[in-house]
């Protein structure tokens, strides 16, 4: 395997850490709402995070390629929901809003370098 490839495998699996982590400590939550969200958000966050998994194991290029999409779609979305929250007046710390931006750049950086690897 290459360093891009190597690369952009770990940046997707870590991208997909956060949600399944947050998601799967809500699942915890005294409000019965709450837990069922959080049962649904832990099942989509977990199956994103087994196929981030998968290319550590093998060169699967199309696989990593749309997993990594993927994420980085995931992360830009979940940035522009922290910000619009904040925006309205929510309590959203400073980190909800930068985290998910940080690592959709350091997505789309790894997968241009894995691209532009060939």
């Amino acid at each position: 395997m290459s360093a891009p490839y190597i690369v952009l495998a770990i940046v997707t699996l870590i991208s997909s850490t956060p949600s399944l982590y947050f998601s799967a400590i809500e699942m915890r939550s005294t409000d019965q709402k709450t837990r069922q969200v959080a049962q649904y958000t832990t099942a989509r966050s977990l199956a994103l995070f087994v196929l981030a998994v998968v290319p550590l194991f093998g060169r699967f290029d199309g696989w990593l390629l749309a997993i990594a999409v993927a994420m980085l779609i995931v992360q830009t979305i979940d940035g522009i929901i922290a910000l619009l929250s904040r925006r309205a007046g929510m309590q959203t710390a400073l980190l909800n809003i930068i985290g998910p931006f940080a690592t959709a750049v350091a997505s789309a950086v790894a997968l241009w370098w894995f691209l532009a690897a060939g």
